[in-house]
């Protein structure tokens, strides 16, 4: 299937939801990425996890636990770009590419929570500043963009939440572990539900599609049981990146395009270290403070350094894109 412009009447609009008589017709139109709407800080609240299909509680923590190793593995795979790589997708006849992504990046940015476990949160970028640096940063190195392009053909394999689960073993992840890394119930059956989302931007040419994935987004591809809700949210972009370039990749038909992912760096001051203590992060716009500084700062004027420190980490990525499209001869002639 082809990649369509979507014609709208204002930068960024997003499609409308569909009517109820559409989606009685055809459940499935609901089922895979739901359509953008205005972006703000996706905040589920609720006390404890919900649903008649789910168990278990989510609790407060003072942070966001570790990504699982099989996570860290997956993160890796965004930023494989070498010939192996390269040959498995030629032989899968796969005609969309998800670019490599900053690896200092992956390892580093894009995750943290909202909520009781979160005391000092990381900064959120609004969708408009994200998209207008992004813009910005095509338009220098000469690369024109148009909003909003839709793109389908893709599968995404998501749970059967209305299967009985078969019983859990000891080595299956509880409802709360489901909940939080958002990757379905690996104890109840999958489906195929065709794949729709509605991209960013794209280069006029529609060879490069571009996508900033915010914590809104986030929200939208865990793959969760519906009812199911909590008083704090944990986030692990680089995780749903990688998750989300495998469902791009299954695409086989219509023309090719290379997709360029970012997303929001959720930039932080102070951290937790692994086993307990907090630190200031060296590459951070409060380096060469002590903490007692930090906190004497004040919640403003912390949120302000955050926010430029979220602005230099995206431009980051934008830059290592823009450079390895130049070098693969990816980017549309001016």
């Amino acid at each position: 299937m082809q990649v369509k412009p979507v014609k709208t009447s204002k930068a960024h609009t997003r499609r409308p939801l569909p009517t109820a008589a559409e989606v009685a017709a055809n459940p499935d139109l609901v089922a895979p990425a739901p359509s953008r709407a205005p972006r703000g800080i996706g905040v589920a609240l609720g006390a404890g996890l919900v649903g008649s299909l789910l168990s278990g509680t989510a609790g407060c923590q003072r942070e966001t636990p570790p990504p699982p190793a099989a996570a860290l593995d997956a993160e890796r795979v965004v930023s494989d770009a070498d010939a192996a790589a390269k040959a498995e997708a030629a032989r899968r006849n796969v005609v969309t590419f998800v670019a490599p992504m900053l690896q200092k990046a992956l390892d580093e940015d894009g995750r943290g929570g909202f909520g009781c476990i979160a005391v000092d949160p990381p900064f959120f970028l609004s969708e408009n500043e994200a998209l207008d640096i992004i813009e910005q940063e095509f338009a220098k190195a000469g690369v024109k963009l148009r909003d909003c392009y839709e793109l389908t053909g893709f599968t995404r394999h998501l749970t059967d939440w209305n299967a009985k689960p078969k019983p859990r073993g000891k080595n299956d992840a509880d409802a709360s572990e489901v909940f939080f890394l958002g990757d379905g119930d690996p104890c109840r059956p999958q489906r195929e539900v065709p794949g729709r989302w509605l991209f960013d931007f794209a280069t006029e040419d529609g060879s490069i599609l571009v996508e900033f994935l915010s914590t809104e987004d986030h929200d939208k591809l865990k793959d969760v049981h519906p009812g199911a809700m909590s008083s704090v949210q944990s986030y692990d972009l680089p995780h749903r990146a990688a998750r989300f370039r495998e469902e791009l990749e299954t695409r086989t038909n219509g023309a090719p395009v290379t997709i360029a992912l970012f997303f929001d760096p959720m930039a932080k001051g102070a951290s937790w270290k692994e086993k307990g203590g907090r630190y200031i992060r060296p590459d951070s716009a409060f380096k060469g403070m002590t903490l007692e500084e930090y906190d004497a700062l004040g919640w403003e004027k912390r949120e302000e350094l955050k926010r430029q420190d979220s602005r230099r980490l995206l431009l980051e990525q934008i830059r290592f894109f823009l450079d390895w499209a130049k070098k693969e001869g990816k980017l549309p002639a001016p």
